[in-house]
């Protein structure tokens, strides 16, 4: 019996491997302790990227997709929004408000200026700055709720410092802030799709990035379109492969996305719009799916938030209509209540163009909220319903 029941096994061992091929085996996944760690830590919270777009804040592995026509202000948006993520929470007695975050920045458009970041970062710090001077006179040295100033002794001692310390101060952390910013130029579309693969590995060794951004999403629509892939199809195919993984890197780190797309194909009355197999049709509402389908279903169905901008042709958001404490607001959103903040507004807001952003969030929410663009960045008028 003994002998029976040791053939028995051999045979149901042999059996057992006969049913495994090197085709069909598969190998244990495994990573370094070093991405281990990066996959399973805290990385910095967006959560108060900019409450009048996002109200609840970004949550890990969000993807965030701008769109609009040529001159709809998508540029100057992501740029808002880098300079939000980059800058600190608090500096110098002064709330800043920001996320204190790394970002990475793939540029397929080649319009990214590093001195235009600077420039707009040394403004916003300087306007902020003088706003808070001007909030610390009206208030006698008191902190109120809503104040721009979380520590009044020690702005104070800034503000003492000298207007050469004060400017070095500016300085350092103008540079502190551009220090997290990681720059990666893609100048064609295989050089773009090794960068997105690769993100990887860029994330296990930089556990302090939360934010990836790309401008644009779409660079490449064109030449992968002549070049890559004779029919529709079989492009698709091509995206989805490419971001499955992309896409599943950004989950895997918990990081958040943030790319523009662009307006490749104009969009056509609701009412002739073409149902796809991937359309959620609870979704539909006030844009074309058609702006959407052609970077295939993965991105489709990936996409958590969607922004489209526009210039506001109605008219109808003029600042002079808001309370007069509402009508100068710094770019996080904090009011410079005293009357000599409003000397800081390097323009009037009323000559400058008005765009709105119709933000399309989860779980249907949906906003509408318009800004115009100035030297430190964008500043918020109203939000519609």
């Amino acid at each position: 019996m003994s002998h029976m029941h040791g053939r028995s096994s051999t045979e149901n061992r042999l059996n057992l491997g006969a049913n495994y091929s090197p085709g069909t085996m598969k190998t244990p996944e495994s990573e370094s302790g070093l991405a281990l760690l990066a996959r399973l830590g805290t990385r910095p919270s967006l959560k108060n990227i900019d409450s009048h777009f996002f109200p609840a804040g970004l949550d890990p592995c969000d993807i965030v997709e701008i769109s609009g026509n040529r001159g709809s202000g998508k540029s100057s948006f992501i740029s808002h929004l880098i300079l939000n993520s980059l800058m600190p929470e608090a500096w110098c007695g002064l709330k800043l408000g920001g996320s204190s975050c790394g970002v990475v920045y793939i540029d397929a458009d080649l319009h990214f200026s590093i001195l235009q970041m600077e420039n707009m970062l040394q403004r916003r710090i300087k306007k902020m700055v003088k706003s808070a001077r001007a909030e610390l006179k009206g208030l006698g040295g008191r902190k109120t709720a809503g104040s721009l100033i979380c520590s009044p002794k020690t702005f104070q001692d800034f503000l003492h410092s000298g207007k050469r310390q004060q400017e070095s101060e500016i300085n350092k952390l103008t540079r502190d802030c551009l220090k997290h910013l990681l720059y990666l130029k893609c100048t064609d579309s295989f050089q773009f799709t090794i960068t997105l693969l690769s993100l990887d590995e860029l994330a296990q060794n930089r556990d302090n990035i939360s934010l990836i951004v790309i401008d644009s999403i779409s660079a490449f629509y064109w030449y992968d379109r002549t070049y890559k892939a004779g029919t529709w199809y079989k492009l698709e195919q091509h995206y989805n492969r490419i971001f499955k993984t992309f896409l599943g890197h950004i989950r895997k780190h918990k990081l958040v996305l943030l790319t523009s797309r662009q307006a490749l194909f104009q969009k056509r009355p609701l009412k002739e719009e073409r149902k796809t197999s991937y359309q959620n049709e609870d979704e539909e509402g006030d844009f074309d799916a058609t702006d959407y389908e052609y970077l295939g279903r993965e991105w489709a169905s990936g996409v958590t938030h969607r922004i489209y901008l526009s210039v506001d042709t109605l008219g109808e958001t003029s600042n002079t209509n808001l309370p007069q404490e509402q009508q100068v607001q710094d770019v996080q959103g904090s009011v410079c209540q005293s009357e000599e903040s409003f000397s800081i507004m390097d323009k009037s807001t009323q000559e400058r163009t008005t765009y709105l952003a119709e933000v399309n969030g989860k779980n249907n929410m949906k906003n509408k909220v318009t800004f115009t663009i100035h030297e430190d960045g964008i500043r918020h008028l109203v939000v519609k319903d």
